[in-house]
């Protein structure tokens, strides 16, 4: 029986967001080997367009260090937020 540590499951924890204007939908996940299917190399936070309702659209993008990090890159990439900010 595996002992699950909840702590760390909550911070790997996918985040959605969609733009208010334009209905861009994103999803931001932790993935690491155990989980790889999509073919990525290495571990880390990764970001999708994932419209609602649908699977995700096209290859994630990342791994990210944080998923801050993979949040503002998807912000300036996909919701039309300005870099820098």
């Amino acid at each position: 029986m595996a002992v699950s540590n909840l702590r760390q499951r909550a911070s790997h924890e996918p985040l959605f967001d969609i733009h208010p204007l334009t209905g861009a939908s994103i999803e931001v996940f932790y993935a690491d080997r155990a989980l790889e299917t999509f073919g990525s190399a290495g571990t880390g936070w990764f970001w999708w367009f994932r419209p609602r309702g649908f699977p995700p659209e096209g290859q994630p993008t990342g791994p990210f260090a944080t998923s801050y990090a993979a949040y503002r890159h998807a912000l300036g990439a996909s919701l039309g937020a300005r870099r820098g900010f």
